[in-house]
C-alpha cells in the first residue's frame, strides 16, 4: 500500500514532466498548484497522469477540492484505500 508521502513524490515527479526544467526544491505538501505554474489544464493533466500511475479510473472532479499538493496526495490515498 502506498503512503501519502509516496503519492506526494509521484505528484512531484509528474509536475516535473509537465513543467520541463522545473526546480522541485520549492515543492512541499503545502505548495499550491497555480503558483508552481500549473493552470487548470496543467492541473487536469497532473490528475490524469497520477490516476494512470496509480491504475485508478475515477471521476476527475473528485480531486478538485484539494487546495495544495498535500491535500491532493491525501485524496489520492483515500481513493486507493477505498478502491
Amino acid at each position: 500500500m502506498k503512503s501519502s508521502e509516496e503519492i506526494l513524490n509521484l505528484l512531484i515527479g509528474n509536475i516535473e514532466e509537465i513543467l520541463v526544467g522545473f526546480d522541485n526544491n520549492v515543492i512541499d505538501r503545502n505548495s499550491k498548484l497555480s503558483p508552481l505554474g500549473l493552470d487548470s489544464i496543467g492541473r487536469a493533466e497532473l490528475i490524469e497522469m497520477t490516476l494512470e500511475n496509480l491504475d485508478l479510473n475515477l471521476p476527475r472532479n473528485d480531486f478538485y477540492s484539494a487546495n495544495n499538493l498535500g491535500e491532493l496526495a491525501d485524496i489520492f490515498l483515500s481513493k486507493l484505500d477505498y478502491d
